[in-house]
């Protein structure tokens, strides 16, 4: 096994030097971090209904206006899938790497989502399936990314990014599919795609080069669980 070396942000200032240290924060300055955005993955059992719409955080989405969302109180979970189609957004990231996010989130929804919903092991009419894809990953540059949290220009633009909604400067990110299904049917109730990160602001997940991407996963998470038990109580009333 191969790991990639971390290294502490008191060295990382030592080796990178004045002069590179300055070149790195105007570089952040300038070019932020670049990005790419999701896609309606075409491997995708979903992929044929999902549409674009005007969501920053969920830019395609397949919602069946038919569904009783009072018929479901319960959750199944699938194992998380590794996507594998030519329209992948996962660059260098190795299979290694693929399979520790993928292994990540298939502790954390469950875990996230048990909060407030009842998950459960088996199909049943009252449980709703949620099936995750991962679709893409992009590491963090640890030293530039740590560099960029803790100076005042690196602080500014962050500031701004986190205003705007976008990536920290050098963060990596995760892109995934949720598709949520009758569990005993197998009819699609409602998709989408998302691409997470965490905060530009979060100096914490800029550490570790996959920790931006275990951060987004722990926000989407939180933001799926949200958004499911909020309709639960609305059509509860």
């Amino acid at each position: 096994m191969f790991l990639k070396p971390l290294i502490r942000t008191s060295e990382s200032l030592h080796v990178l030097g004045k002069g590179a240290l300055i070149a790195a924060v105007a570089c952040l300055a300038v070019a932020g971090c670049s990005s790419s955005p999701p896609v309606a993955y075409q491997g995708l059992s979903s992929a044929q209904r999902l549409r674009q719409v005007d969501d920053d955080e969920k830019p395609f989405q397949y919602r069946n206006d038919d569904v009783r969302s009072e018929n479901y109180t319960k959750i199944l979970i699938d194992p998380v899938t590794i996507y594998d189609g030519h329209d992948a957004q996962f660059g260098s990231v190795s299979a290694e790497d693929r399979q520790i996010i993928a292994d990540y989130m298939t502790a954390k929804f469950p875990e996230i989502l048990g909060e407030k919903i009842q998950v459960v092991q088996t199909a049943n009419p009252a449980a709703i399936r949620l099936h995750l894809t991962l679709t893409g990953i992009e590491e963090s540059t640890p030293v530039l990314s740590t560099i960029g949290h803790l100076t005042p220009v690196g602080l500014v633009v962050n500031a701004g990014m986190q205003a705007a909604g976008r990536n920290g400067t050098q963060f990596g990110s995760v892109s995934y599919a949720v598709e949520l299904s009758d569990s005993t049917t197998d009819k699609l109730l409602y998709a989408y795609v998302t691409k997470q990160t965490a905060d530009a602001l979060d100096v914490t997940a800029s550490i570790g080069y996959l920790d931006a991407a275990k951060e987004g996963i722990r926000i989407g998470a939180k933001h799926l669980r949200d958004d499911l038990s909020n309709v639960a109580a609305a059509t509860s009333r």
